[in-house]
């Protein structure tokens, strides 16, 4: 049987902010012409924005609250995907690919996670391309594999404070940067920015290096690249929370000799795997909740894609805040399933002079109020069409009721079918329809 590879190179904390995703002030000339020979998505997202647990979801196929690795894996956090999952590494290996991680992976366990090939290279983009180059001298030229690659930009703590050998600098002006709606335009919100900006280009010339050492290997003829990011930007009201601009994502899917696609179906990081499995020609695990993008990589307008959920469970051990959610094309409905919590930021964030001076000088976050921010409803719905700051909650407006209610009653389903541990806490709330036992 004939087999095909899968290189996926995977950002840590990035928007979809590119020339291609409508930015014309970043530089990311590697990904946009990715885009120019692949499909772009307009409408993908990460089903949980938090890093380690956003990376389970696409390794393993499955929601954080079925795999069970509901935050990060890392010190004291220590969250471990269940033993008995299903995982991307696992099964390929079993099916005789070669398994490789270069870079930040940040899941565990190792039995769940198994590769053949592991190496690091932090924000260093010169280094990472170098290990992936040394990937490629381990194998035979025929030889199946799958390689994951996961970059630390543009996380926060950017990391230009130094210079990497072989990798040039693009540094950004205050005045260049686009402070998004959702954060007050202050002179520190764009300092970050700037600082973001510099991050997610070299993030740029990284992807570039590594396409350059999958073409030397002589292995881009059959070989599917994934470009991506585990969640959204690093600052307060978008990682970590449920908003989209903490859920929204670039997702670039380039294969050989096709075409450029834009396509407008809603997705999120579950359809990964089982795409990855159906590219490679092997059976996917059984179970998996959602489908495989590569059916509809030609299709603009494709059937069957107008709605995708998210369940969100924990960034680290202390910041708890669990919600699930439904988000169709008009409208996003959102169940915070303990809103007497106020809303946790990371550690990263909340220490960000971005949250202190909104702090400091009791700014608002752009088109979302803070208090609304930091306390929010059991229960919100969006019309993001016309709202798409998420500011306004329309749940009790007489007009929406009907359509509350089906997404409500969805959100019920996909909870119970996807055996959703924190039906029992609904059900000791009262929530009609989540007993236990039906799960």
């Amino acid at each position: 049987m004939s087999y095909r590879n899968v290189l996926l190179l995977i950002a840590d904390d990035w928007s979809p902010i590119a020339g291609c995703y409508g930015n014309n002030i970043i530089k990311m000339p590697s990904v946009d012409a990715l885009a120019v020979r692949g499909t772009l998505f307009k409408h993908a997202f990460c089903t949980t924005p938090s890093c380690a647990a956003s990376r389970a979801n696409l390794l393993t196929g499955h929601y954080s609250h079925t795999h069970g690795q509901y935050g990060h894996s890392h010190s004291i956090h220590n969250f471990h995907t269940q033993l008995n999952m299903p995982s991307i590494p696992k099964t390929l290996q079993s099916a005789g690919f070669t398994t490789g991680v270069v870079g930040k992976l940040h899941v565990q366990p190792e039995s769940v996670y198994p590769w053949n090939y592991e190496a690091g290279g932090g924000r260093n983009v010169r280094g990472i391309a170098d290990n992936i180059s040394k990937f490629f001298e381990t194998i035979d030229s025929d030889q199946p594999f799958y390689l994951h690659v996961g970059y630390s930009d543009p996380h926060r703590d950017f990391g230009n404070k130094q210079t990497y050998p072989g990798v040039p600098e693009v540094t950004y002006s205050l005045d260049e940067v686009i402070v998004p709606d959702f954060l007050p335009d202050h002179p520190d919100v764009r300092r970050e920015f700037a600082e973001y900006y510099q991050s997610v280009s070299r993030l740029d010339t990284g992807i570039g290096m590594a396409v350059q050492a999958l073409q030397d290997a002589g292995r881009a003829d059959d070989t599917m690249i994934i470009v991506m990011s585990d969640h959204g930007m690093p600052f307060p009201g978008g990682k970590a929370s449920s908003f989209d601009t903490g859920h929204h994502c670039p997702l670039i899917i380039a294969r050989p000799d096709a075409a450029a696609v834009v396509s407008d179906a809603l997705v999120n990081w579950n359809n990964i795997a089982p795409t990855v499995f159906e590219w490679c020609g092997v059976e996917a695990p059984e179970g998996l909740p959602e489908k495989s993008l590569v059916p509809i990589l030609d299709e603009a307008h494709p059937e069957g894609f107008d709605e995708t959920f998210f369940s969100h469970t924990f960034h680290e051990v202390t910041n708890y805040y669990p919600y699930r959610v439904l988000r169709g094309r008009k409208y996003k409905y959102v169940r915070n399933l303990y809103p007497e919590i106020t809303t946790p930021l990371p550690s990263d964030l909340w220490a960000s002079p971005t949250w202190q001076a909104i702090r400091r000088e009791n700014l608002e976050m752009g088109k979302r109020r803070t208090e609304k921010f930091l306390h929010q409803d059991a229960e919100a719905l969006f019309d993001i069409e016309n709202d798409p700051m998420e500011s306004t909650n329309i749940i009790d407006d007489p007009e929406v009721q009907d359509i509350a209610e089906v997404m409500r009653q969805k959100v019920r389903t996909f909870r119970k079918e996807t055996r959703d541990p924190w039906c029992l806490a609904s059900y000791h709330a009262g929530e009609p329809g989540m007993e236990p036992g039906v799960m």
